[in-house]
């Protein structure tokens, strides 16, 4: 199944693994990191894994596809595996999600910049997914220590990717976001 993942053809299946299991990590690192991923965080994140497989950048479309099937038993099943102290887990998703570094490096500039944006978007919308007000001022401060994904080097959309008339600054979630 992830071998129809055209951007990572030149990855070896470990590595690609690692991008599939990422959204995961990160759905669990950021909304657990109070202790607890709520239904809120859970269907928020899982709703938002489904709408990626049909909106933009296309060539990352099978890539959402294949997360999004079954992504609330994925996340369950990770969080079987991991401790249940939130900051000991929080440690081992940081260090298990640095290894993507090496693995992002790999990809075309383009692709790993719209997985990193779409990592990032990720952290945001389960950090807000629950609390606040409508959402607003939901971000507590174990999520806020972790939601902009500090472990990940930052992959910047090459200028030559953009469309004429695009600035480049399009909102990949599809999700009424600020497109951070």
């Amino acid at each position: 199944m992830w071998t129809m993942i055209e951007p990572f053809k030149a990855l070896e299946k470990a590595e690609i693994d690692a991008l599939i299991e990422a959204p995961v990590l990160i759905t669990i690192l950021v909304g657990a990191a109070d202790g607890l991923l709520d239904r809120e965080e859970r269907t928020w994140t899982e709703r938002l894994m489904r709408t990626r497989t049909y909106t933009k950048p296309k060539q990352l479309q099978e890539y959402y596809r294949v997360v999004s099937h079954n992504f609330l038993g994925k996340v369950d099943e990770a969080m079987l595996q991991l401790p249940s102290d939130a900051e000991t887990r929080s440690i081992i998703l940081a260090e298990r999600l640095a290894l993507l570094n090496p693995i992002l490096s790999k990809l075309d500039a383009q692709t790993a910049a719209h997985l990193y944006k779409g990592f990032r978007r990720l952290a945001v919308e389960a950090a807000e997914a629950s609390g606040g007000f409508l959402r607003f001022g939901a971000v507590n401060p174990q999520e806020a220590k972790w939601v902009k994904l500090p472990m990940l080097l930052e992959f910047i959309m090459p200028a030559e990717a953009n469309e004429p008339g695009d600035s480049g600054d399009y909102d990949d979630s599809d999700d009424g976001g600020d497109g951070d």
